[in-house]
């Protein structure tokens, strides 16, 4: 029996998530299909960091990315009310704003960025007598400039996304996801669009299709850094001489309660095969400089190899909005970042509208379907060890 639906979303990390709340909100008919697990992949090794720009204007200028990024906090505020395009008002906040630690003697460029108010003016000096105390004790010497940045707890968020329609969101056997309308047809499901956001799939997929005539992608590999126990909760962006963070540090609790440092930025640029030594002497040196009075004796590491992929740009440098390809009626969507997921929403909205496809207000049973569970997250799932 045939089962016509509106869109036919392939990927459950954050862009089919939010994509798929928001579509659903909206009334379209939306199935959502994903072959590992909710959120796995690039999503749940998300820092959680909701960018507003600044880090990426610390050469002093404002990029293209710092402009595209700037509106992002506020919109994902009001989805944090349930008065966004998606209800997030069941996902929790780890951290309302976060620093840029900036040490002496770098100050006066970002001085001037920020009095220049090149992103709304959101971001100013905190006193050091108004840090928090871990930060306090941690020996740094230099400046913190508040960023009005929440960072979300990632499991969370994707509660809050699939569960309003959980029966709308399937599995598909790895297999099979790679002939998606051999499996549509096959359960009777006739889709007047479908949407590809599974982002490492994504390309071949289209190739396979003979749907790849002008898209381009590329790979920019992460080694992100985990350390634990966390001395203090810090939601920080460690500031050296470069455009790029020396380490963007974030706080998690392990299912046993252990806080863990999550560390991004120069620390984990490089080859997801290189030695994971090297990360953790990075991360420690970066310790060191910044946060002297940090113990990192008895501390344990891991790490997260990460590949990321997305919009080709020249030079590979991060592009500075979401991709959408579309064949006909087929999309294929890259959000770049967390924060730009929004956008990518919006992109997707506008091209179903040039189709003329319209919300029917159908609600399709898909309970034929396999379930789907939710992604672990990277510190329930890492190999500690210590480097000693």
């Amino acid at each position: 029996m045939a089962r016509p639906i509106d869109i036919a979303i392939f990927g459950a990390g954050i862009a089919g998530l939010w994509t798929f709340a928001r579509l659903k909100r909206a009334g379209y008919d939306v199935l959502l299909l994903e072959r590992e697990a909710i959120g796995s992949g690039q999503t749940i090794a998300s820092q959680g960091i909701v960018h507003s720009g600044l880090k990426y204007s610390l050469a002093g200028k404002l990029n293209e990315t710092a402009r595209s990024i700037s509106a992002m906090p506020d919109r994902w505020r009001a989805a944090l009310r349930g008065e966004g395009e998606v209800d997030l008002s069941a996902a929790r906040t780890s951290a309302d704003s976060q620093f840029l630690l900036i040490p002496g003697g770098v100050l006066g460029g970002l001085t001037r960025l920020v009095a220049q108010r090149a992103l709304g003016g959101n971001s100013h000096t905190v006193p050091a007598s108004d840090w928090p105390e871990g930060l306090r004790r941690s020996g740094f010497r230099g400046s913190a400039v508040f960023m009005d940045e929440p960072v979300l707890d990632v499991p969370s968020l994707l509660r809050a996304l699939a569960e309003p329609d959980r029966g709308a969101v399937r599995g598909i056997a790895a297999d099979q996801a790679g002939r998606p309308a051999e499996f549509l047809r096959a359960h009777g499901i006739e889709p007047c669009a479908m949407l590809f956001t599974a982002a490492g799939s994504n390309h071949g997929i289209a190739r396979d299709r003979g749907q790849d005539q002008g898209l381009e992608t590329q790979h920019r590999p992460l080694l992100q850094g985990l350390m634990r126990p966390a001395p203090f909760p810090l939601f920080a962006h460690l500031v050296g001489t470069s455009d790029k963070p020396v380490a963007t540090v974030t706080t998690h609790a392990a299912a046993d309660g252990t806080l863990v440092w999550y560390l991004g930025a120069a620390v984990a640029e490089r080859s997801k095969e290189a030695d994971p030594r090297d990360v953790y002497a990075a991360a420690a040196k970066a310790f060191r400089d910044y946060l002297p009075g940090v113990d990192l004796d008895g501390v344990e590491w891991a790490v997260l190899p990460i590949d990321r992929v997305e919009g080709r740009t020249q030079g590979f440098h991060m592009p500075d909005t979401p991709t959408l390809h579309r064949a006909g009626n087929v999309l294929y969507g890259w959000p770049t970042k967390l924060t730009f997921t929004p956008m990518l929403g919006d992109m997707v909205a506008a091209e179903l509208d040039r189709l003329g496809i319209a919300p029917s207000g159908r609600a399709t049973d898909f309970s034929d379907l396999p379930p789907v569970d939710y992604a672990v997250a990277p510190w329930d799932n890492a190999e500690w060890t210590s480097p000693r």
